[in-house]
């Protein structure tokens, strides 16, 4: 709705508006900033009086305009919201216009009261319209200036929709500016020419409100989780709404409610297994529930969407209702925008969608579960009788879990067993529920507990481990369980697993002492589950003989049974150095080459195979497993995502596999500069298993922080876990560190010493990580020029551009070719973004003369590891032992950067570097 007149007398003298008037003002809403800036573009422009802003119901008009009215200074700004009454009574919305214009400028004159009432009157032929358009404009002038925001300006009524028209010339000029919100809806079309008409005449402007980008949609979450959203929960969030704004809060909020959201290292990621939840239909913008049979039609295409056209057929028979009425209400539903027509194969038999997925969800959540059943049961009988076609994708299935007892059970247990026998559904998560429903329909004993059963292993295999627990405990209730023994031997393994997952330490001991009365009843069996709960309890030691005594024997055992005996088998093998990687990888037939154990671990010929094969079939990699991948090929921002979603799940069935993950990512947010979180994630890492690597990662913290003493007393802590252990692993970057730090006390003799032990230790592991320990402690404390020289040769062959790094720069620190070695372990730490490390380097470099590259990069790279450095609430103690420089120079450091950022403590600096607002 717009107003105006150009009234003969003249105005007072305004000042600007618009974007000029408020450079100060409040940020414009989340991935709005050009349409604010547009807005306040054309108040500022008063030669166009009208700016008209189309949207769907949700897509945030009231939102953008509460950020132009914030950001208009000059102006006074009214706020109007007009209802769906408002179109029954002629000139309503401009008698509810003049009056808030005239109450927000305190204007209560004679004129203002005359044109109010005679608006109030209404009627009038085209003569009178004209002459009362022309009295409301000049009240609107002398009220100037004005911007008037009109929240759903769609239900305007007719008559002022067509004083519109006569009064918009008269405004331009005016200073006085209607900004009005427009839902796209059918209603609208009629009055399209009249808008149409005055942008043509240049008094009124268009602009779409359309939905967030991808890109938009991530930086509204990072603003109301608090932490930075993962690139797949933004996705799902994305995809859920549409991009509809307000769907998508709602849908965040809903994720919050269901703790769906984990958050880890400050972002926040999905929960393994947990999809977006419903929101509840009255959050979804523009979805009516009035209607009974047209809501009812809703209900039924929420459910039959994923058949296509046959989606009205079986809407039809659900209802009962002819074909006819139920496209009628479907094309209702496509009007309001609720459904969407999809493009179809056969014009015929179109295809509807709702236009958000999440309003589907939301939907089906509103349908009562005995209508759901009864839904389903149509669906079924339908695909059982061939009148709609068969399908492979598992929608029968779903339609069986949701049809429940009103359809035979005997075949429906029958149907869902073999869908989920099926090689296809191998990696779905529906394959759970579907063998969960089996169970509970099952109609005897024996097919309840094969199916529970199989509930173990799908969940087993997805890692949903108290599932699984529980699955198993159900089916050892029994005292005699009704199993084949096939199937008891597998479900006693993956019980063992789902304990050890769920933090069942008694129950482990009684399975090594054999008191488990659920364990198989023959020895092999026994013994196997016995070694493999050994070893989840990290008794490596002990479990490694035992299992290897099954080498011969694989074969005999169930394949799953042979497939975790093999894996826990080379895991004991590599861990406890009971022969060289390259002997166990030689030996582990049975299990694929990128395992990732060996992955991190192996020397660096078969690493680099290792990781091509794992590329090639990375859809079949565990967490674990892409994290090494991704970590050891230097892409350290994919492998931070996979490992913020592992450590945000629960514990999986193999601990050590999560341990190099956890570890990996502690030394990435250390190479950062990120020391605290590193610290927060060592404590979240010990459970446990191979605590002593854990060790190693907090003690380069502390050697960061400058405290020498504790760093030294974790390392020899850490070596004292792993000997009590019987662990190899891990225990050669211990005495590597440790001989070194010996070795600058001038304690000579105990770093002789310590060097025999990491070599004997080389020597039996046989990996490239502990050759290279080697050589370089050899080169660097003992000055072996050999050993120097095959050491940058290693490092150069290695997989990890990491672990390269550190021994071309602790080899370069004796003197050795400095030039060659520093730049090129500096180019490296530039590629993988480790701040931290690089800015360490650089010292060292400054301290043997070799130029720094890229002066301008380098202040740039200090400001922002100085950032990061203050958020984690270092000292400036602290923060003198990370740049090896005194308390006085970063105190100089801090003071020009906050000179030069603006920032005028640590805590608005430190606020910035959580908002992503820091800029180098």
């Amino acid at each position: 709705m717009l107003v105006g007149y150009s009234a003969a007398t003249p105005r007072p003298v305004q000042e600007p508006v618009g974007r000029s008037a408020a450079p100060d003002g409040p940020p414009s809403p989340a991935g709005r900033d050009d349409l604010v800036r547009d807005v306040l573009d054309v108040v500022a422009d008063d030669s166009v009086p009208l700016m008209a802003l189309l949207g769907t119901a949700g897509i945030g008009s009231s939102t953008l305009l509460d950020a132009v009215g914030a950001r208009v200074r000059t102006a006074a700004p009214v706020r109007l919201r007009l209802a769906e009454a408002d179109r029954l009574t002629t000139y309503c919305a401009a008698h509810r216009l003049l009056t808030a214009a005239a109450a927000a400028r305190g204007e209560q004159g004679t004129a203002v009261s005359s044109v109010v009432a005679a608006l109030a009157n209404g009627g009038g032929q085209a003569d009178g319209r004209q002459r009362l358009a022309v009295a409301a404009s000049m009240v609107l002038r002398r009220l100037a200036p004005l911007v008037v925001l009109v929240d759903d300006a769609h239900w305007a009524d007719d008559g002022s929709v067509e004083l519109l028209a006569t009064m918009a010339e008269d405004l331009a000029g005016s200073a006085c500016t209607i900004v009005g919100t427009i839902r796209n809806v059918p209603a609208l079309d009629a009055r399209s020419p009249t808008l149409d008409n005055l942008v043509r005449r240049g008094l009124a402007r268009i602009r779409t409100i359309r939905p967030f980008t991808a890109q938009q949609s991530a930086a509204v979450l990072e603003r109301v989780l608090g932490a930075v959203p993962d690139a797949s929960l933004s996705a799902v969030l994305h995809r859920a709404s549409s991009g509809n704004p307000a769907l998508l809060l709602a849908s965040a909020a809903a994720c919050r409610r269901a703790s769906a959201i984990g958050f880890v290292d400050r972002h926040a990621v999905l929960r393994r297994g947990s999809g977006v939840p419903p929101v509840d239909v009255s959050e979804v913008p523009g979805l009516a529930t009035a209607d009974g049979f047209r809501w009812r039609v809703a209900k039924c295409m929420a459910a039959y969407e994923c058949f296509g056209a046959d989606a009205v057929e079986l809407t039809g028979r659900s209802l009962r209702a002819g074909e006819q009425r139920v496209r009628e209400a479907i094309a209702s539903l496509e009007a309001d925008r609720t459904l969407r027509r999809a493009r179809a194969a056969d014009p015929e038999r179109p295809v509807w969608r709702f236009a958000f997925p999440a309003a589907r969800e939301s939907v089906q959540a509103a349908t009562g579960p005995f209508e759901r059943r009864l839904l389903a049961s149509v669906a079924v009988k339908a695909l059982w009788s061939g009148d709609i076609p068969s399908r492979d994708d598992g929608v029968l299935a779903d339609f069986l879990v949701e049809a429940g007892t009103l359809i035979p059970t005997d075949r429906s247990v029958a149907e869902l067993l073999r869908i989920a026998a099926d090689d296809s559904f191998d990696d779905d998560p529906r394959v759970m529920r579907w063998l969960a429903t089996a169970a509970a329909l099952a109609p005897t004993r024996s097919q309840r507990a094969a199916a529970l059963a199989e509930h173990c292993t799908a969940c087993v295999h997805h890692e949903r481990m108290a599932d699984a627990e529980r699955s198993a405990r159900t089916v050892f209730e029994d005292e005699t369980p009704l199993l084949e023994p096939r199937q008891w031997h597998r479900l006693a393994v993956h019980r063992v697993l789902a304990l050890a997952a769920c933090g069942e330490r008694s129950e482990l001991q009684r399975v090594i002492d054999l008191r488990a009365r659920w364990l198989p009843p023959d020895e092999p069996n026994r013994e196997l589950s016995r070694a493999i709960a050994l070893c989840l309890l990290n008794r490596w030691a002990e479990a490694g003989p035992e299992l290897r005594r099954f080498r011969a024997r694989w074969d005999e055992l169930d394949p799953q049974v042979s497939w975790w005996g093999r894996r826990f088998d080379s895991t004991a093998a590599v861990l406890t150095g009971a022969e060289p990687v390259t002997a166990t990888v030689r030996h582990c037939t049975g299990m694929p080459p990128h395992h990732s154990v060996l992955l991190a671990l192996t020397p660096g010929g078969h690493t680099r195979k290792s990781l091509g094969v794992a590329r090639s079939c990375s859809s079949q990699l565990s967490a674990a497993d892409r994290f090494q991948v991704q970590w050891r090929a230097g892409n350290w921002d994919r492998a931070m995502s996979i490992a913020r979603n592992s450590i945000a799940d629960d514990p999986v069935a193999d601990p050590v596999s999560r341990l190099f993950l956890h570890h990996g990512a502690i030394r990435v947010l250390t190479a950062q500069g990120w020391l605290g979180r590193a610290r927060n994630l060592v404590e979240q890492a010990r459970r446990g298993q191979l605590e002593h690597v854990l060790d190693h990662a907090e003690a380069t913290v502390l050697r960061l922080l400058g405290d020498d003493s504790g760093a030294h007393a974790l390392l020899w802590t850490g070596l004292q876990r792993a000997e009590t252990a019987g662990l190899l692993v891990g225990t050669e970057i211990l005495l590597a560190d440790l001989t070194r730090h010996q070795a600058r006390r001038g304690e000579y003799e105990q770093a002789e010493h310590s060097l025999r032990r990491l070599s004997n230790v080389a020597d039996r592991l046989g990996t490239d990580t502990a050759r290279l320990e080697l050589l370089v402690t050899r080169a660097t404390v003992f000055g072996d020029l050999r050993s120097a020289e095959a050491a940058i040769a290693l490092a150069r062959e290695h997989s990890s551009p990491f672990e390269s790094v550190f021994a071309l720069t602790r080899i370069a620190q004796t003197g050795l070719r400095p030039q060659e070695l520093f730049l090129e372990a500096y180019g490296l730490l530039g590629e993988l973004g480790a701040l931290l490390w690089r800015a360490r380097l650089r010292r060292s470099m400054q301290d043997h003369d070799v130029s720094v590259p890229d002066r301008n990069g380098t202040l740039r790279e200090n400001e922002r590891l100085l950032a990061v450095l203050v958020t984690e609430g270092l000292s400036n103690r602290q923060l003198a032992s990370v740049f090896g420089t005194s308390e006085k120079s970063v105190s100089a450091r801090l003071s020009r950067m906050f000179t030069r950022s603006g920032y005028r403590s640590r805590v608005e600096l430190a606020a910035a570097m959580l908002t992503g607002d820091f800029l180098t």
